[in-house]
């Protein structure tokens, strides 16, 4: 009997076109490689545009790549136009990609790219916009260059804290390249990313994504090309090892968890759709937690993420309750996932109540990006159609995180310390007036009844000028309530010190919102800190 599990949920990577079943119908099937391209969303002020192209499966289908032609058009209507290739390439193996770093100067603002691909397969010559697949717009990509870098405060890093790399493939998707996504994420601004491949994607074999090894030599495999590229960049950038780990949450329903810094691999397949009905994971979370060593960190992967009717049924999925996360060991929660959307903000919600009842979960950003730098591709009607959309793209959230050293270490550090926030472009601090030497109080825990702060928060013309800021004290037992709240502010750069008496256990956080009508792409964006504790 087929496996047809794979194609009734939804999938965020690159579209894989190949898989069909006997005697099944595919518009999408056809007898060439998945040939794309992707260029980031957003890129620093940089005097190169980075365009990745990709081509998979050409140890099937050879191809000769005659010519990779990119067509760039600016905000003045000006276009652009370059031949990359000074020879035809001849490719014939499973994955190849390459990243053409393409010249624009001085540009700053919106820009449209094209890439058209001119390829020969058995005597046949053909020309492709952006991808090869069917049902997809081939519409030009949009990418903004920005005038000026990231908001930010000194040892402020941000980083991708979900995302899936060619480790993760299966009948229906695949992802980007390691070394490539550095790269992209590099310019985008970012100094890390944490590759979270499938745990049941990691178990199969390196040639035959339909087989499982026991010895996991992806994982293996995925380990040493994380050393090597890490190697690469060294004091620069960093990728963090981990797994998206399918785990039984109190219910013994299926739900995933991130573990960043771990060179052991836990086996987890109880979604993975591979078996009929066989889907109960290996591990529970105190299972897990009890496993994991002290340079590991454990962090609740979108808690609240949709779960549909048959992944309920056939896969047996489920969401984090409160209870579930009510677990000491737990270091975080990502309940941002690269959709501000109903499930963001249940997450959001089930985080503060949390917080009130004491558990110090800290709260990370992710985009469960899946390649995705600049336009989400899955398949979205079995053999039929694949979708386009703008979200879970690769470093649209990020995490910031307080931190000196671009280390893998030391990033994990500053998650588990919580020295972190989340954000789409302004950033919030909050010092306590007793930690002079300190570039940050998040995350830290203050003695005493009576604290003095300093609030500090920064925008930019791209993100738009500050327009809500909000700071909460949270009692733990009790209630979190609005300190203060000032709307209209209209400008780019915020401070206010403000003093906080009490004599329970408590805590301080910080959001920021910036104004549309003044942003770029005339939408707001937010800052969300995590707490500075407090005891008497």
């Amino acid at each position: 009997m087929p496996n047809i599990f794979p194609f009734l949920f939804p999938v965020i990577l690159y579209a894989e076109i190949h898989y069909k079943f006997r005697y099944f119908f595919s518009l999408l099937k056809k007898s060439e490689p998945e040939i794309l391209a992707d260029v980031p969303h957003r890129l620093e002020p940089s005097p190169v545009l980075p365009v990745l192209v990709i081509v998979k499966d050409a140890n099937i289908y050879p191809i000769t790549l005659e010519q990779l032609t990119i067509k760039i058009k600016f905000q003045d209507g000006i276009f652009f136009q370059k031949q990359l290739l000074n020879s035809a390439i001849k490719i014939s193996s499973k994955y190849w990609w390459n990243v053409y770093n393409i010249e624009i100067g001085n540009y700053r603002g919106w820009l449209e790219c094209s890439v058209i691909f001119s390829i020969e397969r058995n005597g046949v010559h053909k020309n492709y916009v952006n991808d090869n697949y069917r049902t997809t717009s081939h519409s030009p990509f949009k990418t903004f260059i920005a005038p000026s870098p990231l908001p930010r405060f000194d040892n402020l890093l941000f980083g991708e804290c979900h995302a899936h790399s060619i480790y993760t493939e299966d009948q229906v998707e695949f992802g980007a390249p390691i070394y490539a996504s550095s790269h992209l994420a590099k310019s985008m601004g970012l100094s890390f990313f944490c590759v979270t491949d499938h745990s049941y994607d990691l178990d199969d074999s390196v040639d035959n994504y339909l087989i499982n090894d026991p010895d996991a030599p992806k994982w293996i495999k995925l380990q040493k090309e994380i050393d090597e590229c890490n190697s690469r960049t060294l004091g620069n950038f960093v990728i963090i090892r981990g797994e998206e780990l399918s785990i039984r949450n109190l219910s013994d329903k299926n739900v995933h968890l991130l573990l960043f810094g771990s060179k052991d691999f836990y086996k987890g397949t109880g979604d993975s759709a591979e078996k009929w009905f066989k889907n109960r994971s290996e591990l529970n979370l105190a299972d897990v937690l009890s496993k994991i060593g002290h340079d590991v960190i454990a962090i609740s992967a979108h808690p609240h993420e949709r779960v549909s009717v048959l992944e309920r049924f056939l896969l047996n999925r489920g969401i984090w309750t409160d209870d579930d996360l009510s677990n000491k060991q737990l270091t975080g929660i990502q309940f941002l996932n690269g959709i501000r959307n109903k499930a963001f903000y249940k997450g959001y919600r089930q985080w503060v109540r949390l917080l009130l009842k004491g558990f110090r979960l800290i709260a990370i950003a992710g985009n469960d990006a899946h390649g995705n730098f600049g336009l989400f591709r899955q398949i979205h009607i079995p053999f039929i159609k694949i979708r386009e959309d703008k979200i879970h793209l690769f470093g649209k959230f990020k995490t910031g995180l307080f931190c000196k050293d671009i280390k893998e270490t030391d990033i994990i550090n500053s998650i588990r310390d919580g020295k972190a926030i989340i954000t789409d472009g302004p950033v919030a601090n909050l010092i306590s007036n007793g930690m002079v030497h300190s570039n940050t109080s998040i995350g830290e825990c203050i003695s005493g009844t009576k604290h003095k702060f300093s609030l500090q928060a920064l925008s930019s013309k791209e993100f738009g000028k500050i327009d809500k800021v909000t700071v909460f004290i949270g009692t733990i037992g009790d209630e979190e309530k609005v300190f203060f709240h000032l709307r209209d502010l209209n400008s780019c750069e915020f401070q206010k010190d403000f003093e906080i008496e009490t004599r329970e256990v408590s805590y301080v956080r910080a959001e920021v919102w910036t104004s549309a009508s003044s942003s770029e792409d005339k939408l707001e964006h937010f800052c969300i800190t995590n707490p500075v504790w407090y005891k008497p």
